[in-house]
Formats: structure tokens, C-alpha cells, sequence
């Protein structure tokens, strides 16, 4: 497969030695580079129009226009294009505008040895691929739900003329093309594996189904949720060869006394299994086409969520910064995420819910690394801002400093309009800070006590008044 990539450096000499070093990959592998080089950015956009690279690596400082700049027009003509910023002077606020501007790294020059470089290319057409299979594949499930809805109208003008059977095939269509429907619009993993067994059970009427997912390399197969009455319980673990739910390397369904199974899989890529409870009129063919659906939106959401973890990464690099001048900042934010998710848990939050609980938590001080030093969860809360899927975590962070009477910042909110995040990491952060101080325990319950149902939440301090 051809690989294009574009040089785009105002020192000739350094373009020149990037495109030999480049050039050996062609005789490292099976897939063919076509390299290319401009000088300034007006060359490099025009090449770029014509060449239509999958990488390029960019200077930051051209003599006609910046390096952000060219970076930007490059994504407004091919988001899914993979840009390599070069910069002679790294900085906390280039590297936050190449992520918010989607670059996918950026190295300061000197450049890193050559099989680094080499390695960094590779990886960055490797995620350029993924990102258009994706697409591929999305656009591909559509169409498919697109045939589905244009059958269900030819079904529904000739429901008068059809027998039984035909009506009931119809139902079963219009139920697949829900659930398929349903499974676009998730783009959390955890919420994706809370909710399927639900969905599945509603879509089949079935008595129950279970999810069981492959963990890690070693062949690990553990149950992560069901719906309805069930004989296995999340946690469980599968051993594989074994029945009725562990023949995870059979092409197709296969049947129990009690369930339906059919293997997850993605390509050559082993997901899991699931399992559904048997029923008159669910067929192996339908648990076949739930679990082809579900195994495709599985392995997009867990390329998303891969992609969110990088995202993640990069604004956690920055509390390392701060760490460098306060070294508690990380262990602090640490023990407050571990404490909140311990409330969470303990107050049966959906996972989901506690994701983003999670995120605010360890973002909580972020805004400390501001060069004046301004902190506030309001400063943590504008730093993620240009990062969509913390679209929730900005709101906990934006309330973190309610009161539940209704006397805090910035929207006196009280009671239960207060984000549920918010007032759990209240309380949290406030409890580290007293243990920080070397406060006993009865001093601690004490403070909590005292802010119940002012500063804090009632049935939240219950909580964490048992935990203590």
C-alpha cells in the first residue's frame, strides 16, 4: 500500500536529510513511501492540494506563515490527515495548541535518532489508517440501516397483504434496526457495556443475556454485565474450551440448554461472547446479526475510547509540570479520585458517571499550572475546554465550589442541581486536605458534621462517614 508523506522545513539540508531517512522504510516493508518536499508554507499547502499526503511534518517557524497556521488549514482540508509539528522550542503553549489543533506529536529539534523517527512516522500512518477504517466501517453500518429502514416501509404499505409469519419477521427487523440505531450514538466503552445486555434483552424479549469480553492478551474471558435473570454474575470468569459459554473460538452460534451464544470478533480480533437466554422464535441467525452489530460498535468505541485516552494523557502531562514545583499536586489529585470513586461505588453510580467523576477528580487542580498561578477548579474546568468528550467533567469541575444550601460560586446552585460529581469531589478534596494537615479522624467527621446540609451533601457525608 502506498504511504505519501510530505517534508515541509525551511532548511533545505534538514528537509533533505528527513527524506533519506524516510526513504529506507521502502525497503523495510511490503507498504511503499512516497515522499515529498516544499520549503515554505504557500509551496507546501499547494503540494499538499495536489499530493494528498497521509503525514506531514511540519516546522513550527516558516518564513511566510506559522507552522499552527499550516497545521490548521492542513486539518480543515483532511481532518483525518497526520501532522508531526518540528519545533526548536518546545513549550507548554505549543504543545497545547498542536492538541488542540489535533496534531498527532510534536518533536523538538535536534530530531530523535533515526529508528525513533522511523518508529514515530509508522505509528502516526498506523493511526491514520485506523481513523479510516473507521469511517469505512461507519459508513458501511449505516448503509446498512438504511436498507433496513427502506424494507421496514416496503413491509409496513404491505402489512394488510402478509401472513403471520412475515409480521413477525418485520417486528424482528424493525427491533434489529433500533438497536443498530441505538449502538451509533455510544461513544463511551463503559456505557457501552453497561447498557448492551438491556438493549439486547429488550430487542429479543428474552429472559436475560450476558456480555463477556476477552481481557488483556492471555486469554482472559470474564463476564462484565447482564440483563434480567441470569445464571452468571459480573466478575465471573470463563474459561475458554470449556461449555456452555467458554467455546469463544467457534465461527458461529451455538446453542446451550438454557442460551443461545454467539462469538464477539472483529476481523481476526476475539472480543467475547454473548449470550442470550432462549425463547420461542429467537433464532441463532438473529443472535448471529445482534452480535455482528455489537462486535463492530465494540471495537469503534474501544478505538474512540483509545484516542480519548490519548487526548486524556496529554492533559495529564501538564500536571507533571506543576509537579515539578509542588510534588504533592499529583498524589493529592490521586487520593482524591481513589476517594470519590469510592463514594461513587458505594452510592451505585452507573459506570459512566463515574468515568467522568474520575476525570474531574484528577483534573481538579489542573489549573494550578497557570503562570499566575490563578488554581480553581474554574481554571481546571476552561483548560479542558476544547476537549469534547470532557464535555461532563468541565460541568463538574464548573461546580465544584457549590454550596448545597445554595451560597456558593458561580450559579448558586443547591440540593440536587448540583452535579452529583461536584458534590462528591466537594467533600473528597476536603477530606485529603484535612488528612494532609495530619487531622485525626474524629476531626475530620467533625468538619464533615458541621458542613452537613450547608457546604455539603447530607446523604454524601453518611457515605463517606462510613467509609472513614
Amino acid at each position: 500500500m502506498e504511504k505519501k508523506i510530505l517534508i515541509i522545513d525551511d532548511e533545505k539540508n534538514l528537509a533533505q536529510f528527513l527524506q533519506d531517512i524516510l526513504s529506507e522504510l521502502n525497503e523495510e516493508g511490503d507498504d511503499t513511501y512516497t515522499i515529498e518536499k516544499a520549503f515554505n508554507a504557500t509551496d507546501g499547502l499547494n503540494i499538499a492540494m495536489d499530493f494528498k499526503p497521509d503525514l506531514v511534518l511540519l516546522d513550527i517557524k516558516l518564513p511566510d506563515k506559522s507552522g499552527t497556521e499550516v497545521l490548521s488549514d492542513l486539518k480543515q482540508e483532511d481532518s483525518d490527515i497526520q501532522v508531526i509539528i518540528m519545533t526548536g522550542h518546545a513549550s507548554i503553549e505549543t504543545a497545547v495548541h498542536s492538541i488542540r489543533e489535533k496534531a498527532y506529536d510534536y518533536i523538538q529539534k535536534p530530531l530523535p535518532t533515526k529508528d525513533h523517527l522511523k518508529t514515530l512516522v509508522k505509528n502516526a500512518l498506523e493511526r491514520r489508517q485506523l481513523l479510516l477504517d473507521k469511517k469505512t466501517l461507519l459508513l458501511e453500518l449505516s448503509e446498512v440501516n438504511e436498507t433496513l429502514e427502506e424494507a421496514n416501509l416496503v413491509l409496513q404499505d404491505e402489512k394488510l397483504l402478509v401472513n403471520k409469519r412475515l409480521k413477525k419477521k418485520f417486528l424482528e427487523l424493525s427491533r434489529l434496526n433500533t438497536f443498530s440505531q441505538t449502538l451509533l450514538h455510544y461513544n463511551d466503552l463503559a456505557g457501552l457495556i453497561e447498557d448492551a445486555p438491556k438493549k439486547i434483552a429488550e430487542t429479543t424479549e428474552s429472559g436475560g443475556a450476558i456480555l463477556i469480553l476477552k481481557e488483556g492478551k492471555d486469554d482472559k474471558y470474564v463476564v462484565h454485565s447482564t440483563a434480567n435473570d441470569v445464571s452468571l454474575s459480573p466478575g465471573d470468569t470463563i474459561k475458554v474450551g470449556e461449555g456452555p459459554f467458554g467455546l469463544v473460538n467457534n465461527k458461529g452460534p451455538w446453542e446451550t440448554d438454557e442460551y443461545i451464544c454467539c462469538p464477539l470478533s472483529f476481523g481476526d480480533e476475539a472480543l467475547g461472547v454473548l449470550a442470550i437466554k432462549k425463547k420461542n422464535g429467537i433464532s441463532a441467525d438473529l443472535i448471529a446479526t445482534i452480535a455482528a452489530n455489537l462486535s463492530v460498535s465494540l471495537h469503534n468505541v474501544m478505538l474512540y475510547d483509545t484516542l480519548k485516552a490519548s487526548y486524556l494523557e496529554a492533559i495529564l502531562s501538564l500536571i507533571m509540570v506543576q509537579e515539578t514545583v509542588d510534588p504533592e499536586i499529583k498524589e493529592h489529585s490521586q487520593r482524591v479520585s481513589d476517594l470519590s470513586l469510592k463514594i461513587a461505588e458505594n452510592l451505585n453510580i452507573p459506570q459512566k458517571e463515574k468515568n467522568n467523576i474520575r476525570y474531574a477528580a484528577l483534573l481538579h487542580d489542573l489549573g494550578k499550572i497557570s503562570p499566575k498561578k490563578i488554581g480553581g477548579a474554574a481554571a481546571s474546568a476552561r483548560i479542558i475546554s476544547p476537549i469534547k468528550f470532557l464535555k461532563e467533567t468541565r460541568n463538574i469541575l464548573k461546580h465544584l465550589c457549590e454550596n448545597y444550601d445554595g451560597s456558593g460560586k458561580p450559579d448558586n446552585l443547591s440540593a440536587e442541581n448540583i452535579p452529583i460529581g461536584s458534590r462528591i469531589i466537594r467533600l473528597a478534596n476536603r477530606v485529603e486536605e484535612l488528612r494532609s494537615e495530619n487531622k485525626e479522624k474524629t476531626e475530620i467527621i467533625n468538619e464533615i458534621e458541621q458542613g452537613k446540609g450547608t457546604l455539603y451533601d447530607p446523604e454524601i457525608s453518611k457515605t463517606l462517614k462510613a467509609l472513614l
